[in-house]
């Protein structure tokens, strides 16, 4: 068997649909040099650098079915979107001033299946949607390689914001047909209806959240045939990723007896605790503070319908 590196080389694929704002990902330069990264955001590209095995920036929107559909440019980044916002949602929480559409632009859309095989891609190991209302619907174009994606994460909403976008628990329940099970939620957005106190207070109605869906262990022996060691290597390496170490250290020791030594030691170090980077420190301070800083927004006026995440 060969080496891990040499292994994942050109065969490790990550999706990442709306990567704006997005830097690069926590990994040390030998791995991160094993990915093949596919950004797309109609918004704006990301802030990541080149240090992949090879980078694809998509810069017009991806679509559960390819054709033409018109994009939704509207006056705040967060509700630009292929769908339309829904009357009633947007009045019953006031987000009239962060919706007012700016133009209407005609895309040619593609889908992620005929993007992967435009650029001769044969796997899919992770994807991230955040377009808008449209995570589901470019999820179910992705069928075939459910049960084979190792990770998926995802914004899905406890009460659909767009026209036609499903229920988080439609998504769920495919996913959990292919075998995925939620790994984490990353963060709950609360949004506050437009009630005559709600300047005043914190909490509001749970409206979406970033799901974390990981495929599970018993799956990758059942799922992937004598490529099951790699699957397993990927999947440690994506909860690295996004800094579920636990997780990745819990996938290790499932599977370490029968994976090659060598790759084990070099996974292993991974999945060690470490202190945050000092480059990563303002982030976390960011984090640490951000309730103080949406109080704040919420008593100068901006931001209002948004409630302190938990």
């Amino acid at each position: 068997m060969k080496d891990l590196l040499s292994s994942l080389q050109g065969n490790f694929t990550l999706v990442n649909l709306g990567c704006i704002g997005d830097a690069d990902l926590p990994l040390p330069p030998a791995f991160r040099r094993t990915l093949t990264v596919i950004e797309a955001d109609a918004e704006g590209g990301s802030k990541t650098g080149g240090a992949y095995h090879k980078k694809i920036s998509i810069d017009k929107p991806i679509a559960g079915q390819a054709g033409k559909r018109q994009f939704r440019h509207t006056n705040f980044p967060g509700t630009c979107s292929l769908l339309e916002a829904d009357p009633q949602v947007v009045s019953a929480f006031g987000m009239e001033d962060y919706t007012k559409l700016l133009e209407l632009i005609e895309f040619d859309c593609t889908t992620i299946p005929d993007l992967l095989q435009q650029n001769n891609l044969t796997t899919l190991d992770f994807l991230k949607t955040d377009i808008e209302g449209l995570d589901s619907e470019i999820i179910r174009s992705c069928h075939a390689y459910l049960g084979r994606t190792l990770m998926v994460q995802c914004e899905l909403r406890f009460r659909p914001f767009y026209k036609g976008e499903p229920y988080f628990h439609e998504t769920v329940s495919l996913l959990a047909a292919h075998g995925y099970e939620v790994l984490d939620l990353v963060q709950i957005d609360r949004w506050k209806y437009r009630t005559p106190h709600r300047r005043y207070q914190l909490e509001g109605r749970a409206q979406w959240a970033d799901f974390v869906f990981v495929l599970q262990p018993e799956k990758l022996r059942e799922n992937f045939g004598d490529q099951w060691p790699l699957a397993v290597a990927k999947q440690i390496i994506l909860s690295v990723m996004l800094g579920k170490k636990n997780y990745a250290e819990y996938i290790l020791e499932k599977f370490k007896a029968d994976l090659p030594a060598e790759w084990v030691n070099q996974l292993a170090p991974l999945t060690r605790p470490r202190l945050p980077a000092l480059s990563r420190l303002p982030t976390k301070l960011r984090w640490l503070f951000y309730p103080l800083e949406l109080f704040m927004k919420h008593h100068i006026g901006k931001s209002e319908f948004v409630a302190i995440k938990r």
